[in-house]
């Protein structure tokens, strides 16, 4: 889907706005995919942008709780836009990891990604880009990785996929919940030592 929207696109950029018009049902997976990507991807993690990506994220993910059936974005995120060079530069990068994960995918257990589910679905991909926004350091990996299975898993009708995502979702809240667990009772005293 990436490869025939970047092949068909000959605009100077590409807007958010013109992915989701394309996509129409199939747009909640794909644009949670989209804002996962610079996060999930070592060779693309740039530090800072996971607050820019998460906000999107988080929008997304409620509508999907709350069980609207096309995303509506406000305009600021719709209208933001990459040079067409600069989406098909990420997509020749990003193409090849995805084709090897999608190797591995096949429609299994549809249970979980369709009807009621991709509302829980959704409220668990806003728990995580909640994490993604906050300003914590080298805390966007995990999270962003599990939107990124949760994504592909909606797209793909693959169960297990999603299955992954939440592993790694709730492994990334544990682990999170802690380091800001040890960074509040190391803040603590510090305070102590200092009065």
């Amino acid at each position: 889907m990436l490869l025939d929207f970047a092949a068909n696109f000959n605009a100077e950029r590409v807007r958010v706005r013109d992915i989701t018009e394309s996509l129409g049902q199939r747009s909640f997976g794909f644009i949670l995919l989209i804002f996962a990507l610079p996060n999930s991807l070592p060779i693309l993690g740039i530090p800072g942008v996971s607050t820019i990506t998460g906000l999107p994220m988080l929008f997304v993910a409620v509508q999907m709780a709350m069980g609207h059936q096309r995303v509506y974005l406000p305009r600021w995120i719709a209208d933001s836009s990459l040079t067409t060079a600069d989406f098909n530069a990420l997509i020749n990068k990003v193409v090849p990891w995805l084709r090897r994960i999608e190797r591995l995918m096949k429609p299994r257990i549809a249970f979980l990604s369709a009807g009621n589910a991709e509302r829980w679905l959704g409220a668990f991909c806003a728990l995580l880009a909640f994490l993604l926004v906050l300003p914590i350091p080298l805390g966007n990996l995990m999270p962003a990785l599990g939107i990124l299975f949760i994504a592909l898993g909606l797209i793909e009708s693959d169960g297990v996929c999603v299955l992954a995502g939440i592993g790694i979702g709730i492994a990334s809240w544990v682990l999170l919940g802690g380091l800001a667990w040890v960074i509040f009772k190391t803040a603590l005293l510090v305070i102590e030592r200092m009065f």
